[in-house]
């Protein structure tokens, strides 16, 4: 997995590229890391250019909503689409994060 961040007004954009697995572990704390010390209300997770998640993924999706909710960051999920989506839905983040398309 790649990331880059676009911030935007009030909040962050995370684009998300490649596949999201359990190697992503180290890097997508990074990330989580940002939510923690956010002056932001929203964070976007852009999936648009992901091709696939794992199990672990999805952990790590998890622990990123746990941090937002204490921070009173809302999340969202933009641009899943195939497998990915087909996975977020099946696993039912839709009860977690908000979906754009």
């Amino acid at each position: 997995m790649n990331y880059k961040t676009l911030k935007i007004q009030n909040g962050t954009v995370v684009q998300i590229t490649g596949s999201f697995t359990f190697r992503d572990h180290d890097t997508f704390f990074e990330i989580v890391s940002m939510i923690k010390t956010a002056y932001e209300k929203k964070m976007i997770f852009d999936f648009s250019e992901c091709d696939f998640l794992d199990s672990a993924a999805l952990g790590m999706l998890v622990i990123a909503h746990d941090e937002a909710s204490a921070k009173d960051v809302s999340l969202s999920i933009k641009g899943a689409k195939g497998k990915v989506k087909d996975v977020l839905y099946a696993a039912r983040f839709d009860t977690l994060y908000d979906f754009e398309d």
